[in-house]
């Protein structure tokens, strides 16, 4: 397997891992209110992780990125079956060669931009997708619900395999 499938085969297990979790619970689970998470949703996490890769894609035509200029489209935040479908049309798209694009961030007053490319944009948003799952697991945790999830659900690939070399899973 070469570098480039690779980064697709770990973005398509991480998505693929979250579609699976998303069928295994309720609408009512998808958007309960969790306190330690300042009352944000399992489906208000999903929704964001979905809008950046979205915006990943989006941008690959123009070859300007802007994370920040998300719609927030709130029915992927209320709709576990719409956020499997949206994750579904983002695997099947997004196989794509590298190329360079322009990140267009602003910090405070600050507007920057800042070269980057599409396979960097990528792995950006894989490890986006396992911070996102973090805090998923803390909702799961919180509704008593963790047996619904993988041991390694929303950890990051390196600190699983540190883990094994460790004994430590």
């Amino acid at each position: 397997m070469n570098k480039d499938e690779s980064v697709y085969k770990i973005l398509n297990e991480i998505l693929t891992e979250q579609q699976n979790l998303l069928r295994k619970i309720t609408a009512k689970m998808y958007t309960h209110n969790i306190p330690s998470l300042d009352g944000a949703t399992i489906g208000g996490h999903t929704r964001h992780i979905i809008e950046f890769l979205e915006i990943l894609l989006n941008s690959y035509h123009t070859n300007q990125i802007n994370y920040d200029e998300r719609q927030r489209n709130l029915e992927l935040e209320k709709n576990p079956e719409q956020a499997i479908q949206a994750i579904s049309e983002i695997l099947s798209r997004i196989n794509l060669p590298n190329k360079n694009l322009i990140m267009h961030q602003t910090v405070g007053t600050i507007s920057l931009e800042i070269p980057t490319n599409f396979f960097r944009e990528l792995l950006y948003n894989i490890e986006h997708c396992i911070h996102h799952q973090a805090l998923i697991k803390v909702a799961f945790n919180e509704i008593k619900m963790s047996h619904l999830l993988n041991k390694n659900f929303g950890i990051a690939p390196s600190t699983v395999q540190y883990r094994e070399t460790k004994n430590l899973n």
